[in-house]
């Protein structure tokens, strides 16, 4: 295997892939290989909006961020890893977000049957799909993707061989459950009868009717986002509906398509694997494909990409070269005795200069690390001060029950070095906190709420993070049976 070879890791083995023929194993036997991994939706949260198309980059990651936890649904006490794909409208950009949390990350990856260090990219089945556009002509076409499995379903909608939407239904042993049919029977029946009511004895009509019902409900659903999406992108039908369904196709599913006004070609699709390992590999090479990353073990940079080393390189390079000059130097001086001499006399006396300058230096020097920490310490003081000075006002209003309480907020706030606006005592059992930081130091408002509830307070929460300036203005709601 070339080390241009990728790695998709499933639950039992992994799958190493040059272009060229796959070779199963039960582990990736090369850690340095591109590693990759399918994340299912059921731990995937999304969330689409519009935003002006004259924001930069920068502050779009950080607005679907804030988007994805305000009005996505995230909890703010979990760590998550953020991916989205930016679609150009007329004068406005449609973003699509995706969320991972880590701990459903960590979870899906414990069922695995080896131990894994590093997953460079984890992403959604769906947009696998682009791979089967390789050329011009294969683009001109609206597709729907449906794919079934044990676990997941779902409709993946692609315009011009672009991934533009997808829709969750049942999965099988979702109708499985819904339906009192055995997961076996349920795909046998599916595989070898389809949905054409001529293919089922009288006995069977029953199963028949009630699998239509889930499959019409999830037909529904997609047609209702394809028609979402011909508003959004001018979508003008479907062409074509390829069944991922183990290389099967669902006959009769045509019908359901016909009530909307859709006649596409039925197709299955014979080969999943190799779309996932064509869709990695050529993403790894390049491609032009839609990609949505949400790993949460991102492989560690080479030594060479961090600047440090650059700038030690770089150093050393300029050594050499000093130590090179010098010998040429010597060389020469070697030949000119009489201005060795001279250049000697000379030299002792810059010697004795710059020593004098060092000693100079390093006084100055320890006088600037005693004024920093002065400084430090005076700012701490200062902090403290004008924290106090802004709830002298509360201290009398609350009185020496509430005492506790606010001393408990004031350590919490120093330790994290967050700034307090107001502070309101609504009642004799709530408070309402106006926390101010900067963006490089959002996370420790999570931190300071946890905090908080460690020392024992019930039902700390925020309902409202903006972001304005470089800075994170959050309102704390924290309520209690008790403060002793």
């Amino acid at each position: 295997m070339t080390e241009n070879a990728i790695v998709l890791l499933e639950h039992e083995h992994t799958v190493v892939y040059d272009g060229q023929k796959p070779v199963f194993d039960t582990k990736n036997k090369n850690p340095e290989l591109f590693t990759a991994v399918v994340i299912p939706l059921k731990y995937i949260h999304s969330f689409s909006f519009k935003i002006a198309n004259t924001i930069s980059d920068d502050e779009l990651a950080m607005k679907t961020e804030l988007k994805m936890y305000k009005e996505g649904g995230l909890d703010v006490q979990k760590e998550y890893r953020i991916d989205f794909i930016k679609y150009e409208l007329d004068h406005e950009y449609l973003i699509e977000a995706f969320a991972l949390s880590l701990d459903d990350f960590t979870h899906y990856l414990a069922d695995f049957s080896y131990k894994i260090d590093v997953v460079d990219f984890a992403f959604p089945r769906f947009l696998a799909y682009e791979a089967l556009y390789k050329t011009e002509e294969t683009k001109k076409s609206n597709d729907l993707y449906i794919y079934i499995s044990d676990d997941e379903a779902f409709g993946a909608i692609y315009q011009n061989g672009k991934y533009i939407g997808h829709r969750i239904i049942n999965s099988l042993n979702a109708i499985s459950k819904r339906t009192g049919l055995e997961l076996v029977k349920l795909k046998e029946y599916l595989k070898e009868k389809g949905f054409k009511r001529e293919n089922y004895g009288l006995e069977e009509t029953l199963i028949l009717d009630t699998v239509i019902e889930v499959f019409s409900k999830d037909i529904e659903k997609i047609v209702y986002s394809i028609n979402h999406k011909r508003g959004l992108f001018g979508l003008t039908g479907i062409d074509r509906v390829v069944i991922d369904f183990e290389g099967h196709t669902l006959e009769g599913i045509g019908d359901f398509f016909s009530q909307y006004g859709f006649e596409p070609v039925i197709k299955p699709l014979t080969h999943q694997l190799s779309i996932l390992l064509e869709y990695l590999f050529g993403l790894h090479q390049g491609a032009d494909f839609h990609q949505v990353n949400l790993t949460h073990l991102e492989r560690k940079k080479p030594l060479s990409q961090y600047t440090g080393f650059r700038y030690l390189v770089e150093t050393l390079i300029t050594i050499v070269l000093l130590l090179g000059i010098g010998i040429f130097v010597s060389y020469y001086l070697n030949q000119q005795q009489e201005k060795i001499t001279l250049l000697e006399v000379k030299a002792k006396e810059r010697k004795k200069k710059i020593e004098d300058f060092s000693l100079r230096l390093k006084k100055i020097k320890k006088k600037n690390d005693q004024l920093l920490k002065e400084k430090e310490g005076l700012e701490d003081k200062i902090f403290v001060y004008e924290t106090t000075f802004r709830v002298i006002p509360m201290i009398g209003q609350i009185g020496i029950k509430r005492q506790k309480m606010m001393n408990d907020i004031l350590r919490v706030l120093k330790k994290y070095r967050l700034s307090a606006s107001s502070l309101f005592q609504k009642d004799e059992k709530r408070f309402e906190i106006q926390l101010i930081s900067q963006s490089d130091t959002r996370g420790n408002i999570s931190k300071f709420m946890h905090d908080l509830i460690e020392l024992g307070y019930k039902n700390v929460m925020t309902k409202d993070i903006t972001y304005e300036d470089g800075v994170y203005t959050s309102k704390i709601y924290i309520s209690v049976k008790e403060v002793e």
